[in-house]
């Protein structure tokens, strides 16, 4: 059993993306592909999945800043907010 290598040559990299080689590195160029790893001639496929999953709006979701994640997780309501409810909840108020 063979294990297909993670790091690609550019014409691999065309290859795995059914593209030219020119238009591969046309989308370096241009930054639709990511840049080699430093220091060497090949690309790593994870780096080029995560890429083309971007530019395909796939699966990736925008940052959430920590306000947004607290609103989320509490409902938007403060402690005291949450005591007034339950206090005139146990006081027959609406």
């Amino acid at each position: 059993m063979t294990i297909p290598p993670r790091l690609v040559g550019r014409k691999e990299a065309a290859l795995y993306l059914a593209i030219a080689e020119s238009t591969f590195s046309l989308w370096v160029a241009t930054h639709k592909m990511p840049p080699c790893i430093p220091g060497t001639r090949k690309w790593d496929k994870r780096a080029i999945d995560a890429k083309l999953d971007e530019i395909s709006g796939l699966g990736v979701a925008p940052a959430e800043d920590r306000y947004t994640r607290w609103m989320r997780e509490n409902s938007g309501e403060t402690d005291l907010q949450k005591w007034r409810r339950e206090r005139d909840a146990k006081r027959g108020k609406k």
